[in-house]
C-alpha cells in the first residue's frame, strides 16, 4: 500500500479550521502530513495553530515547512529593528502577538514555539513531488537549489514562476497565493485557498490525487486590534528604521523614516525638504522598498512637531493593503478606529 500523504496550505491563525480539517483526514502511525508554511498572522488564534501541528506530531510524521509570515516573525524575535520586525507587525504580527499577551499588555512566546519556528524547512521532497511555500527559481533544477541563495525565491515568489510552463521533473506544491479554488497545472499544484480572508483551509491528498476543502467558520475581521476591555485597544509600540514613502493622494510623494510603529500607525521622519503635512492631511504611501515584501497604507496626519531641524509627522493607519502579500488576490483591510 501507498504511504497517505497530505499537503496542508496556508493556516494564518484559523486554528478551528485547522482542528476540524485534520479530523476530516485520514491519519495513522504511519501518514505524512507536509504544512507549507504561514501558521501565523491574521486569523484569530495563531498561538493554537502552532500547538495544534506540534501536537500533530505525536500522532504522525509532520513535516513543517516556513513561509513568508514565519520569516518575518523571526526577524521581529531575533532582529526587532529590522525592516523584516516592521513588515512583520505590519502584515498581522500584532494579531499573533496579542495571542502570547497578558493582560498588561506584554507577551512572551513559549520557547517551544520559537524552537518551532527555527526548527522550519525551506521545502521537501519526494519521488514525484516538490513542497516549498511560495515556489521555486525558474530555470533551475532542483537538485541545484541552495537554501540561501534560493531562500527568498521559496518564501516569496509569484509572477513569472506562476505562469511558467516550465517543468522541474516533479510536481512543485505550494501555497502563499490564494485562489477561491485549489490550482492545478501541469508543473504545479497551488493549495492556498485563503481560509482567512474568507475562503477555504485545502489539504491536497497526494496519495490519491484529491483535495480536502474545509469552509472558513463565519468570516471575522482579521485585522483583530489587541483588547483589555470595551474601547481600550493596546497598541504595543516598537522601534525600528523602516523607508517609508507617502504623500497626498494624486500628489509627489516624500522620502521618510520610522522611528516607531505599530498596528495602528506610524511616527515618520522627514529625510528631506519638509513636505509641509498639516493635522488632518490624507496621506498614502508604501512601507519598505523591497517590492516582495513593501506595504500600501492610507491614513491621516494626527500629530506634527519639529525636532532638531527635522519635521516629524504621527500618521494614524486607516487602511493598509494585502495586494503585496495576496498576489493580487486580497485588497484593503480597515483598521478601527
Amino acid at each position: 500500500m501507498k504511504r497517505q500523504i497530505y499537503a496542508i496550505g496556508d493556516v494564518h491563525g484559523c486554528a478551528t479550521e485547522l482542528e476540524s480539517l485534520i479530523a476530516h483526514l485520514t491519519i495513522d502511525k504511519d501518514t505524512l502530513v507536509i504544512f507549507l508554511g504561514d501558521y501565523v498572522d491574521r486569523g484569530a488564534d495563531s498561538r493554537r495553530v502552532i500547538d495544534l501541528v506540534i501536537d500533530l506530531k505525536k500522532r504522525c510524521e509532520v513535516v513543517a515547512l516556513m513561509g513568508n509570515h514565519e520569516a518575518m516573525f523571526l526577524d521581529f524575535l531575533e532582529r526587532p529593528e529590522s525592516v523584516g520586525s516592521g513588515l512583520f507587525i505590519l502584515n498581522g504580527g500584532g494579531t499573533t502577538l496579542a495571542n502570547y499577551g497578558g493582560p498588561d499588555g506584554s507577551w512572551e512566546v513559549p520557547q517551544a514555539h520559537v524552537e518551532f519556528l527555527k526548527s522550519l524547512k525551506l521545502y521537501y521532497e519526494t519521488e514525484s513531488h516538490f513542497f516549498v511555500h511560495a515556489g521555486v527559481p525558474l530555470k533551475k533544477r532542483l537538485r541545484d537549489l541552495d537554501p540561501v541563495v534560493d531562500r527568498e525565491t521559496f518564501l516569496w515568489t509569484r509572477g513569472p514562476f506562476l505562469s511558467t510552463q516550465e517543468n522541474w521533473g516533479k510536481i512543485i506544491v505550494h501555497g502563499h497565493t490564494p485562489q477561491m479554488d485549489p490550482e492545478r497545472r501541469p508543473n504545479r499544484i497551488n493549495v492556498d485557498t485563503g481560509c482567512v480572508f474568507g475562503g477555504f483551509l485545502t489539504a491536497y491528498d497526494v496519495t490519491n490525487d484529491r483535495f480536502v476543502s474545509i469552509e472558513k467558520i463565519p468570516f471575522e475581521e482579521t485585522a483583530t486590534p489587541m483588547l483589555t476591555e470595551p474601547g481600550l485597544r493596546i497598541a504595543v509600540r516598537f522601534n525600528g528604521r523602516m523607508p517609508v514613502s507617502a504623500g497626498k493622494p494624486g500628489q509627489p510623494r516624500f522620502e521618510f523614516e520610522t522611528l516607531n510603529y505599530n498596528q495602528f500607525g506610524l511616527l515618520l521622519r522627514d529625510l528631506g525638504p519638509s513636505c509641509g503635512f498639516v493635522i488632518g492631511d490624507v496621506v498614502e504611501g508604501t512601507i519598505g522598498k523591497d517590492h516582495r515584501t513593501s506595504v500600501e497604507f492610507e491614513g491621516a496626519i494626527v500629530r506634527t512637531e519639529s525636532r532638531n531641524g527635522l519635521s516629524l509627522y504621527g500618521v494614524k493607519i486607516e487602511r493598509i493593503s494585502t495586494k503585496n502579500d495576496t498576489g493580487g488576490g486580497g485588497g484593503w483591510i480597515s483598521r478601527p478606529s
